[in-house]
């Protein structure tokens, strides 16, 4: 253990001195955790949310599919939705599965474009930019992971899932969570709603998945509405998965998209540790810690007098609200200095006032 912190701090101090090999190394990180994020959503959506049962033939014969497609949220469930509208306009080119979803793609990465100029301006540079990135990096997947091969991972898969469609709409869930919350760790987002969200609740300060299930729930029920509209039967047959749906279908889908948003907010504010933030009550008796503990970090603290109710002995107890990812910090640098020193942690739901925030580049 101390060989590999001693390695992270040699490694600290050499990337310091070279600044243009840590900007090279940083953008290098974020990229590849930028083409995960692309490539978990980009699976998630063609392997649960959009299976290509037209390749599956053979392996569906005598399997009662009742649910064909589920809804997605955000750009994604708008993008859904404009290739409904082409549908029900009957075009023909959207008759085959590797059609549809070419235009779904297309239609996914052009809807994020208004989006990237208010992450561009409002939030950071950087952030819009690599937010742009992973929409690309998802559409490129999203393409090419679509195969008509029915012996392709992917449609076996969806073959075995067909009909178990709970278990589609939580592992899709876990997918778009998961690709979310890689974004946010390195300060990007998923695109789509995920940067107005983003946007909403570094301005307001905090989770951001109750803001990103309020923008879906409109999205989905625009889909849903489009999605019991009749279409041209003779170019696109139910039976392909890509036809008009019964209400009654319509509704069971907008549930199940309903629990999907649940299970992505659940991911995604679990692995988003951002904005989750700590109270600690240090209770010390070294008035002087405070100066040590503020001096590391970027918040400022209260100091209450006491007294130890056993010992009698005059204390202080420093009151302090931090980010979860600088907790051990705090109680690092305490025990350094206090090492009898006792500490309360606390999780907080909400901080209203001043609150440190590491500019989003």
């Amino acid at each position: 253990m101390y060989r590999l912190f001693k390695f992270k701090k040699n490694l600290k101090n050499y990337l310091f001195d070279h600044p243009i090999l840590k900007s090279i190394l940083e953008n290098g990180y974020m990229t590849i955790i930028t083409a995960l994020s692309g490539l978990v959503f980009a699976f998630g959506f063609n392997c649960f949310i959009q299976p290509n049962f037209q390749a599956m033939g053979n392996a569906l014969e005598g399997v009662n599919v009742t649910i064909y497609h589920l809804a997605s949220c955000g750009a994604s469930g708008i993008s859904q939705s404009l290739t409904t509208i082409l549908k029900l306009c009957g075009l023909e080119f959207m008759t085959s599965e590797i059609h549809y979803n070419i235009m779904y793609w297309c239609f996914y990465f052009v809807v994020n474009i208004p989006l990237f100029f208010l992450g561009f301006f409002k939030v950071g540079k950087k952030f819009a930019i690599y937010s742009l990135l992973n929409v690309g990096f998802a559409s490129l997947f999203g393409i090419l992971i679509k195969s008509s091969d029915p012996n392709n991972i992917i449609n076996l898969i969806g073959a075995k899932m067909a009909t178990e469609t709970v278990a589609r709409v939580l592992f899709a869930g876990v997918c778009t969570g998961i690709a979310a919350a890689l974004a946010y760790k390195i300060d990007t987002s998923a695109g789509g709603t995920d940067i107005i969200a983003f946007y909403i609740s570094e301005k307001k300060s905090v989770q951001v998945g109750k803001w990103s299930a309020f923008f879906n729930l409109i999205v989905v029920t625009v889909y849903s509405i489009l999605s019991i509209m009749p279409l041209d039967e003779t170019l696109f047959p139910t039976s392909g998965g890509l036809g008009r749906v019964e209400p009654q279908t319509a509704i069971i889908i907008f549930m199940f998209t309903i629990l999907y948003m649940i299970v992505v907010s659940l991911v995604v504010d679990t692995l988003n540790t951002t904005n989750k933030k700590y109270e600690l009550k240090i209770i010390t008796p070294n008035y002087n810690l405070s100066q040590s503990i503020i001096a590391a970090i970027p918040h400022g603290c209260t100091i209450i007098q006491g007294k130890g109710g056993y010992s009698g002995k005059d204390l202080y107890i420093i009151d302090i609200a931090v980010r979860k990812s600088e907790v051990k910090k705090v109680i690092k640098i305490t025990k350094e200095i206090d090492p009898s020193v006792f500490i309360n942690v606390v999780p907080m739901d909400q901080v209203y006032g001043k609150f440190y925030r590491k500019p989003i580049k």
